[in-house]
């Protein structure tokens, strides 16, 4: 196996840290939001378990539990890590196209008079403004908590693209206002 995909990274960096039961991975998962920024989920945690295991990038452990169940314990191998550290270049590396929804009504607003297209887009710059203060939020709170700094870059980040996003509204909307006084659509 030579693909890792963006879901298998996630779940070989969490089992990088320690071996973990599912329901271990299902948790921090879920504690550390990785819903937002990864493709694991609930279902997918099991299937690329079973996935990684036959390529041999996990090794599986079975123990009986306190309660007499028997529990699969998930550890990185050889070669999960160093197919990991491959993945974690090649992300580090490369950027990714990012498609965002906005510009398919930035590409139609012509549709729209600009009053409504300028009220629309205020509504979304009010909604960038609130998602940085989400994240500034989860970076205090990973402070607090004791993370590695190099985890904070997953709240740092998106408030710069945040920041930058909000550069754009304004400059768009500083568009519309001069096209409107310059200019007249249809109402």
């Amino acid at each position: 196996m030579e693909n890792v995909s963006n879901a298998e990274a996630a779940l070989l960096g969490l089992l990088s840290e320690q071996p973990m039961h599912p329901y271990q991975i299902e948790q921090e998962v879920k504690y550390r939001d990785m819903r937002f920024w990864t493709e694991l989920s609930m279902s997918s945690i099991y299937k690329l378990l079973r996935k990684l295991e036959k390529d041999g990038l996990v090794t599986r452990t079975d123990e009986i539990s306190s309660e007499n169940r028997l529990r699969k314990l998930y550890s990185l191998s050889d070669e999960g890590k160093r197919l990991l550290k491959e993945k974690i270049q090649a992300l580090l590396s490369q950027p990714e196209h990012v498609r965002w929804q906005i510009d398919i009504g930035t590409y139609n607003s012509n549709l729209l008079p600009d009053k409504e297209a300028h009220a629309a887009l205020l509504k979304y710059r009010e909604a960038l403004e609130k998602k940085i203060t989400e994240y500034e939020a989860l970076l205090k709170f990973l402070q607090e908590h004791g993370c590695p700094a190099y985890r904070f870059a997953v709240a740092i980040r998106p408030v710069f693209l945040l920041k930058g996003e909000i550069q754009w509204v304004d400059s768009f909307t500083k568009q519309l206002e001069l096209n409107s006084k310059g200019e007249t659509k249809g109402e």
